[in-house]
């Protein structure tokens, strides 16, 4: 009897270990733009890692620029943003799955970048 018992929490315990390493720990991510009327900068981290830089001409207020990718729990994500016209502002955002995460706005201000970044958390279920 305690053989039998054994073997059945050796079974569940086995299970167990392969549900959680079968696990997907990848989570979608959004970086947004928004805001902004007249040219900005942004730099943003790739899903390769890679740091990457672009200019945005937004045609009014309303426009959204945007980039998607997935990532792992524990990786790095970053946007920052600079625009030149004391005029304008801009707001920044990072969603995992849907969910705003990291928010980010600045207006009026060209001396300074504006930067959202974390790391995606662990136990995003």
């Amino acid at each position: 009897m305690m053989k039998t018992t054994t073997q059945i929490l050796l079974m569940l315990s086995v299970l167990f270990l392969s549900e959680a390493c079968q696990r997907d720990n990848r989570v979608k991510i959004d970086y947004e733009a928004t805001e902004a009327v007249s040219e900005y900068t942004l730099s943003f981290k790739d899903e390769s890692g890679a740091l990457k830089t672009i200019v945005v001409e937004p045609a009014g207020k309303e426009d959204k620029w945007n980039y998607s990718m997935m990532a792992e729990e524990g990786d790095i994500v970053y946007i920052s943003g600079k625009y030149n016209d004391a005029g304008s502002s801009l707001r920044l955002r990072i969603m995992l799955d849907g969910k705003i995460y990291k928010d980010g706005y600045s207006t009026g201000d060209t001396i300074k970048y504006l930067v959202v970044s974390g790391v995606v958390p662990y136990g995003n279920d």
